[in-house]
């Protein structure tokens, strides 16, 4: 199945679900056409990974629910906002909308970057639980307060890996001493770098592929999903199995752009970032089960190194860390409690 066809069935599906809700808005909705909104989309996220893929389905969604009132804009591969700026590209109105990731906001809210610790979370359900409970709720609050971004709903990311130019043997992080790793730009990312035993490279997404091609860094680390999508598995001979991070990456819309929407608009735009995380999700899970024998069969190397000896690495360097110390008070017990539940 192509992953057109998928879009088009999960989006279909989610049509069908939400259908009595968001038709019978419509229909309750004034005869009075609203004014037509513009939602440029920017990130550096590459054509063809799913986070690209899933604003087609936010697209398809809200021209469907809302003939002539939006003008959706999908703008992908750094065209428009380079890696790095969402947040000032959203605050400016240079785009309506893109992906934020924690370390983005961590950046601009310190104390937010407990959230990036690597092996802080130990599968998906356990990052759900911090998103859907009380530390998220205060998450898209505080965004909203000092960044003046709405947070319309969160994705499913995948667990990170270490992607390499040239096999070796990796067991403990010792063994990546001297490895330029590209890391984006964030100092917690560069601190997971060294954390990993890497000698880490901040690079915009986009410039990885090439980068790889020439030597100019010996690996990346991404998650498997878009390691794939991104072709990365061209350029590389090995995977390394760390699964440090398991991030939630979330949809995010100016104050701007939100504030001159009607409240049916609001909906709309809320059911259609709902139904392109679902998309996203669906195929993310997939891709974890499926992509490791792609791998394999392109003729890469897969190792599982011993994760605990670069989970205790990790923890211990992020525990001497700002991103811990400065960390909202009972936020890292909180998490670990859940982890339990």
């Amino acid at each position: 199945m192509t992953m057109t066809t998928r879009r088009t069935s999960l989006l279909a599906t989610a049509f069908a679900v939400a259908a009595t809700m968001m038709f019978g808005s419509v229909q309750d909705a004034s005869a009075q056409q609203p004014q037509r909104q513009q939602l440029r989309f920017g990130t550096a996220a590459i054509g063809g990974d799913l986070p690209v893929e899933m604003m087609y389905v936010f697209k398809e969604w809200v021209d469907r629910s809302a003939p002539g009132e939006f003008d959706v804009q999908v703008h992908h591969t750094g065209t428009l906002v380079r890696q790095g700026t969402e947040i000032t590209a959203l605050q400016r109105n240079s785009v309506e909308m893109s992906i934020l990731s924690w370390w983005d906001i961590g950046d601009r809210i310190p104390e937010f970057n407990v959230m990036t610790v690597g092996y802080l979370f130990k599968d998906w359900n356990h990052v759900k639980a911090a998103m859907d409970g009380d530390i998220g709720k205060d998450y898209k609050a505080r965004v909203a307060r000092d960044l003046q971004i709405e947070i319309l709903d969160y994705y499913y990311a995948g667990p990170r890996i270490v992607n390499l130019r040239e096999a070796r043997k990796v067991e403990t992080p010792a063994d990546l001493a001297g490895v330029k790793l590209r890391m984006p730009g964030s100092p917690s990312f560069l601190l997971m770098g060294r954390a990993l035993g890497a000698n880490p490279v901040p690079l915009a997404l986009p410039d990885v592929y090439l980068a790889l091609k020439t030597g100019t860094i010996d690996g990346q680390d991404n998650p498997l999903s878009t390691t794939w999508r991104a072709k990365f598995h061209e350029a590389t001979k090995q995977i390394v199995l760390t699964y440090h991070s398991i991030p939630a990456n979330m949809l995010a819309i100016s104050q701007t752009a939100w504030g001159k929407m009607t409240p049916r608009q609001q909906g709309i735009v809320k059911d259609a970032a709902r139904a392109a995380m679902m998309f996203n999700d669906t195929n993310k899970l997939r891709d974890d089960l499926d992509i490791i024998d792609r791998m394999k069969a392109a003729g890469l190397t897969v190792t599982t190194p011993n994760v605990d000896a670069f989970r205790s690495n990790m923890l211990k360097m992020f525990a001497d860390s700002e991103f811990v110390q400065k960390a909202p008070a009972g936020w890292m017990d909180r998490i670990e409690a859940l982890a339990k539940k």
